[in-house]
């Protein structure tokens, strides 16, 4: 019981931890570091909650992404990206499907839904298309400092109708 108590005072930053392994301080922190991830998600991306951008992105945060905007970086380009999502699928939501850590390295895999406003019905509604990806972030002092985002670019070509088409010989 001791040691539960000792672990939870140490995770809250209320103890001298001390008594703790170096390899329980290892798992607590990655634990942190995996919480402060699912919380990004949660607060930024589906409560829409931009004011909080700063508690979870350092200043000299840095995203190394295919094709980010060149000469921002920090909360500004967080923001920048976030409002950007929203003003492209308005009611888009995260569910995060696995969340794994090493050191300071986070890597979340999730699946994002949204109305397509490009990609309408019959009954001029917007279809709902789907977005799978996987976002790796370097953490520091429970903020992310560096992010590597993979999103899967073919299948909402295909949700929007597009086909793949083999060259003709």
């Amino acid at each position: 019981m001791k040691r539960h108590v000792t672990m939870l005072l140490c995770a809250l930053g209320l103890s001298a931890c001390a008594t703790v392994s170096p390899v329980e301080h290892a798992a607590l922190l990655e634990e942190q570091n995996k919480q402060r991830a699912r919380m990004l998600t949660e607060e930024l991306y589906n409560l829409r909650k931009l004011d909080r951008i700063p508690e979870f992105i350092a200043e000299d945060f840095v995203d190394h992404s295919q094709d980010t905007p060149s000469g921002v970086t920090g909360p500004a380009l967080v923001r920048q990206q976030a409002e950007a999502s929203f003003q492209a699928f308005p009611d888009l939501k995260f569910d995060i499907l696995h969340v794994v850590a090493d050191g300071d390295l986070v890597a979340v895999h999730w699946k994002a839904l949204g109305s397509d406003p490009k990609n309408l019905d019959a009954a001029g509604k917007p279809k709902p298309l789907t977005l799978n990806g996987q976002s790796l972030y370097r953490m520091r002092e429970g903020k992310v400092v560096e992010a590597w985002d993979t999103t899967d670019r073919l299948s909402p070509l295909l949700q929007r109708g597009y086909k793949v088409v083999p060259p003709t010989p």
